[in-house]
């Protein structure tokens, strides 16, 4: 079997697009997509501000696939349709958090996927998500490439259903992918390094947490559930959150300190930044690649003030609406982390919720207003 997704449309599968495209799509849900003109186009741009080219042809045609993929919507009887997981992803009182959204497409995402054509429910199906995640945990702290997924997790045969021992002890057999299969499954790999516990960094995809049973628990599919026959009928079922979903697909991670002051983001609590903050993983990647130990706001160095100490800088996101990690060919986010010792980081959020209520925001516009925030913070230091 052929592992499918969508290819080139990475910045559309980014959380906040996700949520940003899902409010778009629920209040126009049951709209005629076979009319002449483009029914969806002016409401995505304006409301995501994200470039739905080409303009000859209609988002629905170019854009299908994501929508499906995203599990947020398809076309019946020639209208828009909305999943459930699509309203609940746009409902400001109560929205799926990251780790819930990425969670629950991971355990429903199953091949044959019933948006492709050849849609044939009489086939075992294959969980992609989950067999990736459970040969990386398998892989522990050595991360997984490309090529090793084509080896090891398609080349034999995984399902998802598998247990983690299963793939501990797999042996790499020659599976090339065929046409376009290795960007499709690169951008799967891409898509899971957002969550809070897997990261993708330098082409490789890593497990950043030690609670290893929760996320198993967050992601694990219903295998006992009969596949519907009909395509249309397995989709919705596929997308279907319902009330007592919420919970299960939440991973409560023990071993992460969250920042107490989260961000507000159109009315949603955000702390991954805490959690990437706090990462292993980011940390160690970080310093070696910046190995001088010194605060970026009062240039002390922890290592000659407490010589009996390794490290006590900690790693801070200047703008905490990009914690989610950056979704190209090699997601090179350290850029926009600064080390601080632990007196300055505690400021410097501080500083950033003064001067957030001052102004009247929830949040940063832009990069560069929030790396002006933190330029101002550093001034304002009396060193």
């Amino acid at each position: 079997m052929r592992w499918r997704w969508d290819q080139g449309r990475l910045q559309y599968f980014h959380y906040n697009n996700i949520v940003r495209i899902a409010s778009i799509l629920t209040k126009l849900d049951g709209v005629l997509l076979n009319v002449k003109g483009d029914p969806l186009r002016e409401f995505l741009t304006i409301g995501t501000g994200l470039p739905f080219a080409p303009t000859t042809y209609t988002v629905w045609r170019n854009y299908a696939r994501v929508f499906q993929c995203a599990m947020l919507a398809t076309k019946v009887n020639g209208k828009l349709a909305v999943t459930d997981l699509c309203r609940q992803l746009s409902d400001e009182k109560k929205p799926l958090s990251p780790d819930q959204y990425f969670n629950f497409v991971f355990s429903h995402f199953a091949l044959p996927f019933p948006a492709f054509e050849n849609y044939d429910s009489s086939l075992h199906p294959t969980y992609p998500f989950v067999a990736i995640l459970k040969f990386v945990i398998a892989r522990g702290g050595y991360g997984v490439r490309i090529d090793d997924v084509f080896a090891n997790v398609i080349g034999n045969g995984c399902t998802g259903y598998e247990p983690l021992d299963f793939y501990r002890k797999l042996k790499p057999v020659s599976r090339k992918p065929v046409g376009d299969e290795l960007r499709q499954v690169r951008e799967m790999m891409v898509l899971m390094g957002q969550t809070s516990y897997m990261k993708w960094f330098d082409r490789t995809l890593y497990i950043d947490t030690t609670d290893i049973q929760s996320v198993l628990d967050a992601v694990r599919p219903d295998f006992t559930r009969k596949r519907k026959s009909i395509a249309i009928e397995e989709f919705f079922e596929e997308c279907f959150v319902g009330e007592s979903g919420r919970k299960r697909f939440e991973v409560l991670l023990g071993d992460r300190e969250i920042l107490s002051d989260g961000f507000k983001e159109g009315g949603r609590r955000f702390i991954t930044h805490g959690k990437i903050e706090r990462s292993p993983l980011v940390r160690r990647k970080y310093f070696e690649k910046y190995p001088e130990l010194i605060c970026d706001a009062c240039q002390m160095n922890p290592r000659e003030r407490y010589p009996w100490t390794d490290n006590l800088l900690q790693l801070h996101h200047v703008f905490p609406l990009a914690s989610t990690l950056n979704m190209d060919s090699t997601t090179t986010f350290l850029d926009d982390l600064v080390p601080l010792c632990p007196s300055c980081h505690m400021s410097i959020h501080s500083f950033y919720k003064i001067r957030l209520a001052e102004w009247g925001v929830q949040d940063f516009g832009s990069k560069k207003m929030a790396r002006d925030v933190y330029n101002m913070a550093k001034k304002e230091m009396k060193l």
